[in-house]
């Protein structure tokens, strides 16, 4: 009896919804459009989610390990895993802090970074925990990153484990369903979370939440941060609601989980002290998160107006936050209302602070010739708008195109879900080569849209993207310009202002590369889907033997279309990540750009704080002043030379001579050492954020 290898999957729920042709779009807000994009239609489906949910008495430990290991392998057949060592040296340091603290000691606790831009998170138990790369980039300090890695421990620690399917089972998900997780279906890979990572209880989500929560605070990390990682996400689902409504259907909204949460003691405003809220400001001071600390205190401030340990750092969160006169006043009432230790702290800090300022001469420049390259600088941003328009709406029509074809070729997909397959079989090897050519489907599609609609438009009342950052930089480099007198903190922003205009062009050029690669690898995933749709048709004429299994004569048949077909996804898939590399170095110098415009390097005190934040984040400082001063660059450069350099394992002065002995930008620089520029993107963001996040501006649409 042979078994004919014909008709479509169930496919319900293909495609995104009308109008959703992209799989990313920028946030509106500076804060939010330098660090994350608007993810895809699946965003957060299965934000913090899980295994498949069993009964703590249903798999012994051993048992539990086993099953995720066999479970990892297929995760990694599916998934390519981030391989930059910054990153996985921050994930991994906040995991091992996390985990010092869980009460489970017999699982290997261990983390992964996938590389996709979608936000989630998910564990398959045995200590197996995985963090997408889109995750890394939302999340705005270690103490969220240490919330998203804390829950799923919670998950692990409270034995919400998997149980993995028999594997007819397993194939029927795999092949017989739609994806939760993506723009488009992705029938052949890129399954895995939406066959055997399904979505957890609500009452497993909040229980691995008052777990992680426990956990992230027994570690010092700031119980605050899972509140304000919510709030940011509730941002997201105030911008675009459709993409969660599914999962609101099993899972606790945003403002449930936030009720619950500060409900439980470590955020309940009914039983959290002012010495305990004055500790968490302490902290988020010392980790440099100086825009969070400044809030906590003024928050403690309005509890106990005389705090003189809260005005004390208060004051110092001031002058990094560059607000000189606040500071002042701050620490003079601190050294008035203080200890004679706090008073002498709070001297000491005036005292430096004036010396600081004392020793820049800080002139009004001639305004002209900086008016001058401004206008030239928008004149040639006005031409890169034009050229980029027409390059936006042609590769948004080639995603729309190719998402229709998806699904007329996919609609074809034989239903593989009764068939029991045999590992080393011919049918095996078919279904693997499937897998790939989804892998790199998925690489081409989502990358390259996501370029696209990162690079943004300009068309009126839609502007968006990089494009729309481009306005607003320029928009704020014009208004000192304007002033009379211009204040210090811009005084000491001028001398700057050529080196961002060169940085401004560098973007363009890396916006209008990006597209241009965008398209072109959309245009060889167009080809190479004419391949694929005569592979499947080739396969529909498929059958299958006694054994289960096709014949050598369909294989050899089917083997010169696969391999067809595999080249020209591949190709495409390669030109995908070359329109992310280039995509990720743009906006990477528009974050430079963003850092340098702070007016970090002035005065010498506030410099020191950015030193602070640098080691923060990468374990070195930077450059001091005087070196930042004589080789004549930016703090927004000395920030990405010291990522650059923690990153490639050298020294920022390093990085600083080669670029200059090679006439490259730090950032091109970054990029001919082979840094992944999402990782350069990321930590610049982080710094960035260390002096303006507000979680709660952010949570109003300010």
């Amino acid at each position: 009896m042979h078994t004919r290898l014909t008709g479509p999957a169930a496919l319900p729920g293909i495609g995104p919804g009308p109008g959703e042709w992209t799989t990313t779009s920028p946030h509106a807000e500076v804060e939010r459009m330098l660090f994350r994009r608007m993810v895809p239609a699946g965003l957060i489906l299965s934000m913090l989610a899980a295994g498949i949910p069993a009964p703590a008495s249903a798999t012994s430990t051993p048992s539990e390990i086993a099953q995720a290991k066999e479970i990892d392998k297929q995760v990694l057949e599916q998934y390519n895993v981030v391989s930059d060592p910054l990153l996985n040296q921050w994930v991994n340091e906040v995991g091992q802090t996390l985990w010092t603290e869980a009460a489970r000691k017999d699982v290997p606790y261990n983390v992964k970074i996938l590389d996709a831009q979608d936000i989630n998170a998910f564990t398959i138990g045995g200590g197996y925990i995985y963090v997408n790369e889109g995750t890394i980039d939302f999340v705005q300090s270690d103490d969220e990153l240490a919330g998203v890695v804390g829950h799923e421990t919670g998950h692990n620690e409270r034995r919400h484990t998997v149980t993995l399917p028999a594997k007819a089972q397993a194939l029927d998900l795999i092949f017989g369903i739609a994806s939760l997780f993506s723009p488009f279906i992705y029938q052949f890979g890129q399954l895995i979370e939406a066959g055997i990572i399904a979505k957890q209880s609500r009452a497993d989500e909040l229980q691995a939440d008052q777990y992680g929560l426990m956990l992230m605070t027994r570690a010092g990390y700031d119980p605050d941060a899972m509140v304000s990682f919510m709030q940011h996400l509730g941002a997201v689902h105030d911008e675009r609601p459709s993409v969660v409504d599914k999962y609101f259907e099993d899972h606790p909204g945003f403002p449930d989980r936030v009720k619950h949460l500060v409900g439980y003691p470590q955020l309940d405003p009914t039983k959290r002290t002012t010495e305990q809220k004055l500790v968490q400001a302490i902290h988020d001071q010392d980790t440099a998160r100086y825009s969070i600390a400044a809030r906590k205190f003024a928050e403690v401030l309005k509890e106990d107006p005389g705090n003189p340990i809260a005005l004390l750092h208060l004051g110092q969160a001031q002058i990094a936050l560059g607000q000189t006169e606040k500071s002042q006043q701050t620490l003079a009432e601190a050294a008035e209302k203080g200890t004679p230790e706090t008073r002498t702290a709070a001297l000491s800090n005036i005292k430096a602070l004036n010396e600081s300022q004392s020793r820049f001469t800080l002139t009004r420049p001639n305004l002209a010739p900086l008016r001058a390259s401004l206008d030239a600088a928008k004149a040639r941003e006005a031409q890169t708008v034009a050229a980029i328009a027409v390059r936006h709406d042609a590769g948004r029509d080639s995603i729309k195109s190719i998402q229709a074809r998806i699904q007329d070729i996919t609609y074809g997909l034989p239903d593989f879900s009764r068939i029991q397959v045999r590992r080393g079989s011919r049918l095996d090897a078919v279904m693997r080569n499937l897998n790939a050519m989804g892998r790199s489907i998925d690489a081409s599609f989502t990358k390259s849209s996501a370029t696209i609609a990162g690079v943004g438009s300009m068309e009126k009342n839609k502007e968006s993207g990089l494009l729309k950052e481009n306005a607003d930089i320029f928009k704020e480099l014009s208004a000192p310009l304007e002033l009379d007198p211009v204040p210090a903190q811009s005084l000491a922003v001028l001398p700057s202002y050529p080196r961002m205009f060169d940085d401004l062009a560098s973007t363009d050029s890396d916006a209008i590369r990006a597209i241009d690669a965008a398209r072109s690898s959309l245009a060889l995933l167009d080809v190479t889907l004419g391949d694929l749709d005569a592979f499947i048709k080739r396969i529909s004429r498929t059958e299958l033997g006694f054994a289960g299994d096709i014949s050598q004569a369909d294989y050899d048949a089917l083997v010169p279309l696969m391999q067809k077909a595999g080249a020209g996804f591949s190709k495409a898939a390669v030109a995908g990540s070359q329109s992310e590399q280039l995509f990720d170095m743009a906006h990477s110098r528009q974050i430079q750009t963003r850092i340098t415009m702070l007016g970090v390097g002035y005065p010498e005190d506030r410099y020191a704080s950015f030193q602070k934040a640098l080691h923060q984040r990468v374990k070195n400082d930077g450059l001091d002043m005087a070196t930042m001063t004589r080789d004549d660059l930016t703090p927004g450069e000395v920030a990405t030379a010291a990522i650059v350099a923690a990153d490639t394992n050298t020294t920022p002065q390093a990085i600083v001579d080669e670029a200059k002995a090679t006439k490259r930008t730090v950032v091109d620089l970054a990029n001919s050492r082979g840094m992944h520029a999402k990782a350069l993107e990321i930590f610049l963001g982080l710094v960035y954020l260390d002096y303006t996040d507000d979680p709660e501006k952010e949570a109003h649409g300010h």
